[in-house]
Order: C-alpha cells, then sequence, then structure tokens
C-alpha cells in the first residue's frame, strides 16, 4: 500500500503529531511524506518526499495575525501550481493533516481523502466557540484543507467523529515530578517582554522557552532556545505550563497531570475556540499577557495540583483501523470499532 501523509509545517502541534503517526502507518506499506511550510520548532525526525510552501498565516511582531503579510506572504500561483503537480493519484491512501495543497488536488482529481487533524473538531457545531462566532474563520476551518472524510481530535468527545488527542509515545513513557518553577511558551511574544512580565510574580521561577538562539538567567526566568528534548524535560518536572492556546501542547501537558494556562495569539479563532475548550479539561484561560490578566495568574500560581487526564494510548489501533478501511473500500472515517473515550 501507498500511503501519502500531508501535514503542516507552519504549527509544532502537526509535526508533533506526524512524528508520533508517521511510523505507525509506516508499518501498513510505503508512506510518503508531505510538509507545506517549515517554521516548526519541532525536528522532523523522518525523510520528507514533498516539501511545499502551502498556505498559511501570518503573524505581526505583536502576535496578532496580519492578514495583509499573510496576503502577500502566500504564493497563489505556487499554490495552483503546485496542486496541479502533485501526484495524488498514485497513492491507495491519502491523510491530511490541515495540509491544503493535498486537500484541493485530491478535490481536483478525484481522490478520496481523509482530514486527520485537530481543526477537523471544527466541522462539527458542537465543538466549543465563542459566542460571537467569526464567519471568516469558521470558512477557514471548514474549507482551508477540504476532505472527504473527516476524523477530528479534540479534549472531549463533543461528537461522533471526535477522538481524543493522541499523546506521543515519547511523552507516554515519562515520569512527571512537580519542580519549582513553570514551563513557558509564548513565541508570540518576545522573550524581553515575557521576562519582564514574569519578574512581577517574585516568589515563583520560570524557564522560557524561546525561537531566539539564546541561553542566559534575568530575574527569576531562564531563557532557552526551543528544542524537543529540553522542553519536553522542562514540561515533564515542572509546576505547570504557560503556552499559546494550541492543542497538542495544553493536551500533553494534562496528560503528564500540569496545570496549564493558555493565552490564545491576539486574531487567531481557532486559539479562542481551544482556549474555551480547553477549560473543560481545567486549563486556566488569559485572553493576554498583561496587568489586566494578573489576578488570573495569581490564580493560576495559587491553584492546587492538577489531576492527570489519563487519555488512552489508541493510535496503533486507529491506524489500523484507517488502513483496512481504505482496502476494504470502506469509507475512511468509519471509527465506530474503536472504544477510545
Amino acid at each position: 500500500m501507498k500511503i501519502l501523509y500531508a501535514f503542516q509545517g507552519t504549527g509544532n502541534g502537526h509535526v508533533a503529531r506526524a512524528r508520533d503517526l508517521i511510523p505507525r502507518f509506516a508499518l501498513h506499506g510505503e508512506v510518503d511524506a508531505l510538509i507545506a511550510g517549515l517554521e516548526s520548532d519541532i525536528d522532523l525526525g523522518f525523510p520528507i518526499r514533498y516539501q511545499l510552501k502551502g498556505l498559511a498565516m501570518v503573524y505581526d511582531k505583536n502576535g496578532a495575525v496580519s492578514y495583509w503579510n499573510s496576503l502577500l506572504r502566500n504564493n497563489l500561483l505556487r499554490f495552483i501550481v503546485d496542486v496541479i503537480r502533485l501526484p495524488v493519484r498514485s497513492y491507495d491512501l491519502v491523510v491530511i493533516d490541515f495540509e491544503a495543497v493535498t486537500s484541493f488536488a485530491c478535490l481536483l482529481k478525484g481522490v478520496k481523502s481523509l482530514q486527520l487533524s485537530h481543526q477537523a473538531a471544527y466541522l462539527s457545531q458542537l465543538s466549543p466557540r465563542p459566542r460571537k462566532r467569526s464567519v471568516h474563520w469558521e470558512m477557514v476551518l471548514r474549507y482551508m484543507s477540504p476532505s472527504s472524510y473527516a476524523i477530528g481530535f479534540h479534549f472531549s468527545a463533543y461528537d461522533t467523529f471526535i477522538l481524543p488527542p493522541i499523546i506521543r509515545k515519547e511523552i507516554r513513557v515519562l515520569t512527571p515530578t512537580i519542580g519549582d518553577y513553570y514551563t513557558v511558551y509564548l513565541p508570540s511574544y518576545s522573550v524581553s517582554y515575557l521576562v519582564d512580565f514574569f519578574k512581577r510574580f517574585e516568589n515563583e521561577r520560570f524557564q522560557i522557552f524561546t525561537k531566539e538562539d539564546v541561553d542566559y538567567q534575568k530575574y527569576n526566568s531562564r531563557v532557552f532556545k526551543a528544542s524537543v528534548e529540553e522542553f519536553k524535560t522542562s514540561l515533564v518536572h515542572s509546576k505547570g505550563l504557560i503556552c499559546g492556546a494550541g492543542f497538542e501542547a495544553p493536551a500533553e501537558a494534562r496528560y503528564l497531570g500540569k496545570k496549564v494556562l493558555v493565552c490564545p495569539i491576539k486574531g487567531q479563532y481557532e486559539q479562542l475556540c481551544n482556549g474555551i475548550a480547553s477549560q473543560d479539561v481545567g486549563a486556566f484561560f488569559v485572553s493576554s499577557v498583561d496587568d489586566s490578566q494578573r489576578l488570573i495568574f495569581h490564580e493560576f500560581f495559587n491553584s492546587s495540583a492538577a489531576e492527570r487526564m489519563a487519555w488512552k494510548d489508541y493510535a496503533d489501533d486507529l491506524v489500523r483501523c484507517i488502513v483496512n478501511n481504505a482496502i476494504n473500500r470502506k469509507p475512511l472515517d468509519d471509527i465506530s470499532s474503536l472504544q477510545v473515550w
């Protein structure tokens, strides 16, 4: 069986999930990996067959989505050429983690594909949203990476096609302890701003991870260049995690029994939705990292230790189910045989 696994490289969560799932799919056939964009801070750990520009959102220096820069940075002509050239008909199974080129190539060429992503959970109107919905962001979530079938991941079983978070093997084998610091990963804020903000909480200590090539101590913060191993080591021995309102990092932290505080990227509707949903599994939510949210930070620091979210390790069963669906020409999103919640 020839399998194409296509994913976004513009978010750590997509890459982390690919690192875990691609080797599992490789047990069932020959897998070609396609990545669109390469802005993740996580090492890939496997060869890439196709590396494309794809489509991505661009953020300004304040962490907000820049629609103008997004328009300028996305080369629509190249996108169209990549869609036409991508040989999706050469594969027996196409799995997509919110990647637009492969989605539209399959749509253009009549190839059935499976959307296997956190974003797919938002195809359900039952997944948490803010009271005031963003029409254009809802359209992005629904139409940026269209597929014939969809399986989503989320914090809770909001709908029948939504599964628990995929917790990587390298996280499951860890033995967590509770140290005397908080792990921080907020790449949409500058390191200097974060160091100055967290010095207000003089009774706490912080390990801040950044994309910058730095390593230093200032006030009550230690600053590191982001890497898979150092971040993992920091998280497993921390008191808790302070991070953006993505999906995978908060999910892994809650699996390890860590307190979590999330802050959505400004103007990023999906992260706002994630932040709201994360409260269902005990996370704290702030709208920004500034003095207006200081009381919530204090509440977070003074809160008791969190209960561990013991999500099942079902990834092998999921992959086997998807492959069998493809072999037997069944709907690729038929997960009726899985018992995971």
